[in-house]
């Protein structure tokens, strides 16, 4: 940008375009000089002469918002049926996997399912239909989760950070799910 002084006021010309811009002082921008020019107003910076980049839109605010509503509309589907294939990926194997013994498939287990150095997890060795059916049938109880009427074999498996091995016990139980318009979302430990 290159400035002179003319008898009218002040005028910048651009380098690379040859625009004149009239620049007129105004003290409410408190240091920037607005332009007068009758087509459009450009912003200039006082300590440095140059043009600023006009005030308008964001377009880098745009992506987070798109970003947003994309996940709000994937979200509002059936978030129950993610949660759901999450809680069998989580507790489900049946048929139960062979293996010798209960640390010896929960080592195997975790670390097949992705879920190493999780402190606690279990597995419930029942059919999937069967697990459903405790969201509609199952004893509801206070904290709004669903207590199985039957036993359900189990194996629960505990991580010793001292052996940085799992522990398993394999036993039969009642066991107590959070359900989610009838399909099971939680295992309560």
């Amino acid at each position: 940008m290159e400035a002179g002084m003319a008898a009218a006021g002040l005028y910048i010309t651009c380098s690379k375009t040859g625009k004149r811009i009239r620049v007129r002082f105004s003290s409410t921008e408190a240091g920037i000089h607005r332009s007068s020019d009758s087509k459009e107003r450009t912003l200039v910076d006082p300590r440095t002469d140059t043009a600023m980049a006009p005030r308008g839109p964001c377009p880098a605010l745009l992506l987070p918002l798109v970003l947003l509503a994309t996940c709000l509309v994937l979200a509002s589907g059936q978030p129950w049926v993610e949660l759901n294939k999450l809680f069998q990926k989580h507790h489900v194997d049946y048929p139960r996997t062979t293996v010798p013994n209960p640390s010896s498939y929960c080592n195997t287990m975790m670390k097949r399912r992705g879920l190493y150095f999780t402190p606690v997890n279990t597995f419930i060795h029942a059919p999937t239909l069967s697990i459903n059916s405790i969201c509609l049938f199952g004893t509801p109880r206070r904290d709004r989760l669903h207590e199985s009427r039957v036993l359900i074999p189990v194996t629960t498996c505990r991580y010793d950070p001292r052996i940085r091995s799992y522990r398993g016990t394999y036993v039969s139980r009642k066991i107590v799910i959070g359900c989610w318009n009838r399909l099971p979302v939680y295992y309560k430990e």
